[in-house]
């Protein structure tokens, strides 16, 4: 869990630091009491959470930090008079690249205003170091370290695996570059897939090494031999190589004292301010709990809806932080933009989406929905990590899309067909007595691979599904990608390149989108509001679909959950959370035949 300090005194702040003494001596006698500067402190570890709180009996507060509290804490900073400047303590955050990239941006944008930017920390890896390289000082505890790893990815080839347990994936996919069935068809990737992957792994290498040089004032060749030497290196060799500024003591009062003066005072709250139930009173909390939330609108008003994870039909879902994460349901998004569309004070959408892809059908329902809003209302998205396959597919349908340098777009195809177990069924002694009427009745079947004629018929139903994924895209995209062909076939982009091939409009992350959004409709700030959409889930909502009927769910054997949760914890959250989204996404085989997937979770080692 990402936990951020929040506290209100000088001991307090230092307790929430954990181990980081925080001093700030003032002189009650002294007239600078009446104009003493103040400081941010925020201390970043574990994950951010990308949405707000689904539930509304739980408080932003009480969740843990998002991104957007980070980010609007940098910002309490940057437009505060008071503030004099920033310090930012990375102990080991569980960041992705795109969350590291925006918080660099607002930190730029923050040394932009004059005021002084900070980043302390025991050690710093790639990601951490990122942020770092747009601070104005990089500092490192004595005796610290500074591990600047490459990118490595590791992709599994089950083939084998599942041919000495007689299963047999039966696969079919329209894209060269694809890949979506390799994983469970190949014991190693394809030509087509090893470039397609190697152009994406070099893109996103390039963009942290040139975030890193421009940051730091080095060159290539400079951050690459630092990358090199860096965690064979001790603090004063890191410090006489330029990878930090400063070696420092934990309270901070040798650096501190010079940039930011003798008197000043720590705000560890930065606008946050945690709010609790009163549990004192029964008819109070169950008040609370059980109230229906709504969301209301009064004046002009921006939406903002937020989709996570992969595609599917039905409602979201929003995971159990485990084996299923956040899911993205054709349902819960097509409402929440019908509300959007018909809510006469909602002048404007955001959709902000990060996901592998999914059900064929649902990126369509959603498209739809997407276009619908467009015509009558501007409708701008907003990619997190990725907008592969039916992400992609999703947001072509907006008037802007924004990305982050690291964002990963594309994977314009289709995969579809089984996983045939009859040789499974064989050695475990199972007979299977199959009966079907009609044509098509035994396509499906788990016994046995398709037919010559059968597989005729499947590649047909992809190619349908395929030309219209490049229909959308084109009508979406219009003369931004004149040729969609260049695109397609299942290649993946980083952000930047996407900008310069027409598959996205400009980088940015929200806050860029919201306030170019309020510009082109001509709302200045504080004359419009935000709200979320769809609203968070009231407690009845949430009891009835533990208990009623809900989105198809992932059966699992009763040892099975602690075989999930060790693999979470030797992979780290960030992995886990790409995995098994994968491994979600994939299941929906069992019920769609055609799937709009990204092939493989990327996780940057």
């Amino acid at each position: 869990m990402c936990f951020a300090s929040f506290s209100a005194s000088a001991d307090e702040s230092e307790a929430a630091a954990g181990q980081v003494e925080i001093h700030v001596e003032t002189d009650a006698t002294s007239d600078a009491s009446e104009t003493t500067p103040i400081v941010g402190w925020i201390e970043l570890n574990g994950m951010l959470r990308e949405s707000p709180v689904p539930f509304a009996w739980v408080a932003e507060s009480d969740a843990g930090p998002s991104l957007q509290s980070l980010l609007d804490q940098i910002a309490a900073v940057r437009d505060g008079e008071e503030h004099k400047g920033l310090v930012l303590f990375l102990d080991q955050p569980e960041l992705s690249l795109t969350q590291c990239t925006a918080i660099a941006d607002a930190l730029i944008e923050l040394r932009a205003t004059g005021k002084t930017v900070m980043t302390f920390a025991e050690a710093y890896d790639l990601r951490d170091y990122i942020i770092a390289s747009a601070a104005d000082m990089v500092l490192l505890q004595q005796k610290g370290s500074v591990e600047l790893m490459g990118i490595a990815v590791e992709e599994m080839y089950l083939a084998g695996m599942l041919e000495k347990i007689g299963v047999k994936p039966d696969l079919l996919q329209v894209g060269k570059y694809k890949g979506a069935d390799e994983t469970l068809m190949r014991s190693e990737p394809s030509e087509a897939w090893d470039e397609n992957f190697d152009a994406l792994l070099d893109g996103l290498y390039e963009q942290s090494i040139s975030r890193i040089a421009e940051g730091r004032g080095m060159t290539r060749e400079e951050v690459e031999s630092l990358m090199a030497d860096s965690w064979t290196l001790t603090d004063q060799e890191l410090l006489a190589r330029r990878a930090v500024d400063q070696v420092v003591d934990r309270d901070l009062i040798e650096v501190t004292e010079v940039s930011f003066g003798e008197y000043f005072e720590w705000d560890t709250e930065l606008g946050l301010y945690a709010t609790t139930m009163d549990t004192s009173n029964p008819f109070a909390m169950f008040s609370v709990l059980f109230a229906e939330p709504t969301v209301q609108t009064d004046r002009p008003t921006l939406a903002v809806i937020h989709a996570d994870g992969p595609i599917m039909s039905g409602d979201s879902s929003y995971g159990d932080g485990l084996f299923s994460e956040e899911s993205i349901g054709s349902r819960t998004l097509v409402y929440a933009l019908e509300d959007a569309l018909y809510d006469e004070n909602i002048m404007g959408v955001v959709l902000r989406l990060d996901s592998p892809g999914g059900s064929a059908l649902a990126s369509e329902v959603i498209w739809q929905a997407v276009r619908d809003v467009a015509a009558e209302k501007p409708v701008f998205a907003v990619v997190g990590s990725m907008a592969a396959s039916g992400g992609y597919y999703i947001v072509s349908g907006a008037d802007q899309i924004y990305v982050q340098p690291h964002s990963i777009l594309g994977s314009i195809g289709v995969v579809g067909g089984k996983i045939t177990l009859g040789g499974l069924y064989d050695w475990a002694g199972v007979s299977i007595t199959r009966r079907s009427r009609g044509p098509g009745g035994d396509l499906f079947n788990s016994v046995e691979p398709f037919t010559t004629e059968q597989r005729v018929t499947v590649r047909k139903a992809l190619q349908v599904v395929y030309d219209q994924f490049i229909d959308r895209v084109e009508i979406g995209r219009g003369d931004r990608l004149p040729d969609v062909s260049t695109v397609a076939e299942g290649r993946l982009f980083v952000g930047t390149t996407s900008i310069e091939n027409g598959m996205a409009d400009r980088l940015g992350g929200l806050d860029q989108a919201l306030a170019d959004l309020a510009e082109q409709i001509g709302l200045d700030e504080g004359e419009y509001d935000v709200v979320n959409l769809p609203g968070p889930m009231s407690l009845n909502e949430y009891l009835n679909s533990l208990f009623g009927v809900s989105s198809p769910a992932v059966a699992m054997d009763s040892d099975l959950p602690a075989f999930m949760g060790a693999a979470k914890q030797l992979l780290g959250p960030v992995a886990w959370r790409n995995i098994s989204r994968s491994m979600q996404g994939m299941m929906l085989l069992q019920d769609e035949p055609v799937l709009m997937m990204m092939p493989t979770a990327i996780v940057v080692k």
